[in-house]
């Protein structure tokens, strides 16, 4: 990490550090030859390091992060904002669970679908792309693993709306089979 730190400062790009290892190629300490080749080598590493346009092997030291600082040029998902989504959903289904039994009607079982399965989604997601890496099973198995997660989830939305608009509704449900535990009728 100080490495790629070090690559991206300013420091490591400016004439300072160039003319400092051009001194250091320089020093009269050294031999004739060795100062030829070490200048040549020096001027070749400088070349490759300092040349206005970078190689794909210091793009990717570069563009390695372990911080969430962004740059205002850089464009992409703000998962921070996904959080925060997340933790508002969660937060939701504390209050909207009670509420949707107490007085089960379309609107909040339509909720409870949404959430619930959107919960499901996030989790089972975070699992996929968290266990199921492309280091460990290859190209192809996490893709599939994250396709099975989406149809898992449309699967569950599609049959609790199904249930919410043809059937008796979730909290309905949920109630009917807490009465066949209690040996009770709802």
């Amino acid at each position: 990490m100080a490495f790629s730190m070090f690559l991206r400062t300013p420091a490591c790009t400016s004439r300072l550090l160039s003319q400092h290892i051009m001194r250091l190629g320089t020093q009269p300490v050294l031999k004739p030859i060795e100062n030829q080749r070490t200048i040549a080598t020096i001027n070749s590493l400088k070349n490759t390091l300092l040349k206005t346009e970078t190689t794909p092997i210091l793009n990717s030291v570069r563009s390695f992060r372990t911080s969430v600082v962004r740059l205002s040029s850089e464009k992409g998902s703000d998962h921070s904002k996904l959080w925060v989504v997340e933790r508002v959903a969660s937060a939701l289904l504390i209050p909207l669970i009670p509420l949707a039994l107490i007085s089960p009607n379309k609107v909040l079982d339509s909720l409870l679908a949404i959430l619930v399965t959107a919960h499901s989604f996030w989790g089972l997601e975070a699992i996929a792309v968290d266990y199921v890496r492309a280091s460990i099973f290859g190209p192809v198995i996490p893709k599939v693993a994250i396709g099975l997660v989406y149809l898992i989830s449309i699967a569950t939305l599609g049959g609790l709306f199904y249930i919410i608009t043809h059937d008796i509704g979730i909290a309905n449900s949920i109630k009917q089979f807490w009465a066949i535990k209690s040996g009770q009728k709802a």
